[in-house]
């Protein structure tokens, strides 16, 4: 359901969600380029038979009642889900080996940073997107 709703709305970046903040880690990223590149890394993904990262997405509820406002009335929102950092590592550092994830290397990168230090810390996580009503 999110990825179909992303896929409508023309999600501008992914970035990082840690189901609880680690001290001293930054969880800035641009995620632009995972963005743009999804469907040709979701299929990379699948060829190295990986979890994809659109399959990673997932939103607060309330947060996507508030974004969708009125339209939100009668959708079935899914619930929050979080995951293991492991499979997103798994991921993560599949892609970073592929040529075809070059132009999202540095997003793959700051995901591998922040998924590393949330696995030291036991953290879950989830992808999430940001969108620009440009």
């Amino acid at each position: 359901m999110i990825m179909s709703f992303c896929t409508r709305v023309g999600p501008r970046a992914y970035y990082i969600v840690l189901e609880r903040e680690i001290s001293g880690l930054d969880t800035a990223m641009c995620g632009e380029m995972l963005s743009r590149n999804i469907e040709t890394l979701d299929s990379a993904a699948r060829q190295l038979g990986v979890r994809p990262l659109s399959e990673f997405i997932s939103m607060d509820p309330k947060v996507v009642e508030d974004f969708l406002g009125d339209d939100a009335a009668g959708l079935p929102i899914p619930p929050l889900r979080e995951f293991s950092v492991e499979e997103g590592l798994a991921t993560v550092r599949g892609l970073l080996t592929r040529a075809e994830a070059e132009s999202a290397r540095d997003d793959l990168q700051n995901c591998e940073r922040i998924l590393r230090v949330a696995a030291e810390h036991g953290v879950r996580w989830h992808l999430q997107w940001i969108h620009d009503a440009r």
